[in-house]
């Protein structure tokens, strides 16, 4: 069983280690260099030590390396570095540190892969190329025994002699260049073998540019949308991220507890210490969900903050999907809708909500100074009392229309029941044609 020590300044990767059989991680994710010398000197027998290059102390990474290797000459490290340094890399490979990545470069998945990764098949091709050296060496003896048995046979004569002495020299000679060229081509056989595995770069998804904000006026139905959205697009990773702060009710909707007590705890005493992978609820294989986000918003710097988080969960989910607040006084609202591709703003079909609706969008199109073609409008709960489609069409001309969802009884179900599953094929269908409008109309290259 392998032992395993992490110190990267998050438990996240030490606790999905944990949970791996073939591993023994030996204790909770170390904060701070010194814990980590303390820790090597009481446990000799480590196989693997996974760094961050930002772990505290005041050693830098190489020092770092070089103190940790005088404890522990053999232990495999895998390092993360901060940013790109050839000369650093360079001089960590001459240590032995032979897995170093970049920031953001590799997943749980790949770093659990890599310790398990069993190298029996270059042992096996080693020991084949030595059976076959062993073999060529074999055969070469062969010859040169019928050779002394050859000479043997014929007069001994001083030139005979001499000849001899020469076949030998040449065949020492030989032998030794034989045994060199095939140890090196093992050599550098094993050596590219082992960089496939270890020292490829992963590839870096691409950003998704399928972020969507969902707004509208107070009571719409915005939430049970943004879920039944999720439900119904095809892709392989979906995060929801709820921004209603003041009724943020997604977790509820999905039947989830909002986090453990821990992290609560950190959120309420300092939200500064808190990591974007703690706020990740996972729904089920398709869906995670975000639903506290708004504790990592740094208030003086709103759309940096904003960005940030956008630009790091771009890079692992195909789709976002944004529930905002209705609230026109919550500044990161705006920069939100500035930073999404789509914006799908819901409305009412009835001369109350489209009063409502026509309010809340002159503040977006007239103070916050978002684009009038940037919103998407989907009339939401149409039945047959409603206005004429028509016509709402005609009244919101200045903007996109993607479509109308009738009201339907699986709301309450929804709701009251958790339901966090499948949506029957008519909604599934509904809510497909909204998302394939959506698409139609702002990205001309969507194909389906």
């Amino acid at each position: 069983m392998k032992k395993i020590l992490t110190a990267i300044g998050n438990p996240i990767l030490n606790v999905s280690l944990k949970k791996e059989n073939e591993f023994e991680v030996m204790a909770e994710d170390i904060q701070y260099q010194d814990g980590i010398f303390e820790f090597l000197e009481k446990e000799k027998n480590i196989n693997f030590l996974i760094l961050s290059e930002l772990i505290p102390g005041n050693l830098d990474i190489k020092k770092l390396i070089d103190k940790i290797k005088l404890i522990n000459n053999s232990i495999q490290i895998i390092l993360f570095l901060a940013n790109e340094n050839k000369e650093i890399e360079n001089y960590l490979y001459a240590k032995g540190v032979n897995y170093i990545f970049y920031n953001n470069q590799i997943e749980i998945k790949d770093v659990i892969q890599i310790i398990k990764t069993d190298k029996n098949n270059e042992t096996l091709e080693l020991k084949q190329k030595i059976i076959e050296l062993k073999k060529m060496l074999e055969d070469k003896n062969d010859l040169e025994e019928q050779n002394k048995i050859s000479i043997k046979n014929k007069t001994e004569t001083k030139n005979e002699k001499q000849e001899e002495n020469k076949t030998e020299e040449k065949n020492e000679k030989l032998n030794r260049n034989l045994i060199y060229l095939l140890n090196n081509k093992i050599k550098e056989k094993l050596i590219k073998n082992i960089n496939k595995i270890f020292f490829r770069k992963k590839k870096i998804k691409e950003k998704t540019e399928e972020i969507i904000c969902i707004n509208g006026t107070s009571g719409i139905g915005k939430s049970i949308f943004t879920v039944n959205l999720a439900k119904a697009i095809n892709k392989n990773k979906i995060l929801i991220i709820d921004f209603d702060i003041l009724n943020n009710s997604l977790h509820t909707i999905l039947g989830v507890k909002k986090y453990s007590e821990k992290t609560i705890n950190k959120i309420e005493n300092n939200s500064n210490e808190i990591n974007i992978e703690e706020l990740i609820i996972k729904i089920n294989s398709k869906i995670d969900l975000v639903s506290g986000v708004n504790f990592l918003i740094n208030s003086k710097h709103v759309n940096n903050s904003i960005k940030n988080i956008l630009d790091v969960l771009s890079q692992k989910y195909d789709v976002i999907i944004i529930d905002t607040s209705s609230e026109i006084y919550l500044d990161y609202t705006k920069e939100i809708m500035k930073l999404c591709k789509f914006n799908i703003f819901i409305s009412g079909a009835n001369l109350l909500e489209i009063a409502k609706t026509k309010k809340l969008l002159n503040i977006y199109v007239n103070k916050w100074k978002i684009s009038r073609r940037n919103f998407n409008i989907l009339f939401n709960k149409y039945d047959f009392n409603s206005i004429d489609f028509s016509i709402l069409k005609n009244i919101f001309s200045e903007f996109n229309i993607i479509g109308k969802l009738y009201t339907s009884s699986n709301y309450n179900l929804i709701i009251n029941e958790n339901k966090s599953g499948k949506l029957n094929k008519k909604l599934q269908k509904e809510y497909w044609v909204i998302y394939k409008n959506l698409m139609k109309i702002n990205n001309k290259d969507f194909n389906y």
